[in-house]
């Protein structure tokens, strides 16, 4: 699964992958992106560089507003990909945050 989300953070362009201790950082210019790997509850977290209110937020656990939250990571909206149907809806996510950067 880590291997398709990394192909999606890195189709956009230059993009340099930092592995830092807690998290993996996707940056262009600034971080547009963070990876943190959650073994115990079987999913990856991906932490965007998107203001939430311009996100339709999922009920059901999907994406999540971190503002005020703190966290580990850059990035204000939360998205949780446990399958690969997680990653096929973050994936306009993950565009919008790199065409914002």
């Amino acid at each position: 699964m880590y291997a398709d989300l990394n192909e999606a953070l890195t189709a956009w362009g230059e993009v340099e992958v930092a592995p830092l201790r807690h998290y993996i950082a996707y940056r262009r210019l600034v971080n547009v992106a963070s990876v943190i790997f959650r073994p115990k509850h079987e999913a990856i977290l991906v932490y965007l560089r998107l203001d939430p209110d311009t996100v339709e937020l999922e009920e059901e656990g999907f994406t999540r507003d971190m503002r005020g939250v703190g966290h580990l990571g850059t990035g204000d909206l939360e998205a949780r990909v446990v399958s690969a149907a997680d990653l096929e809806k973050a994936a306009p996510l993950i565009r919008r945050a790199f065409e914002a950067a």
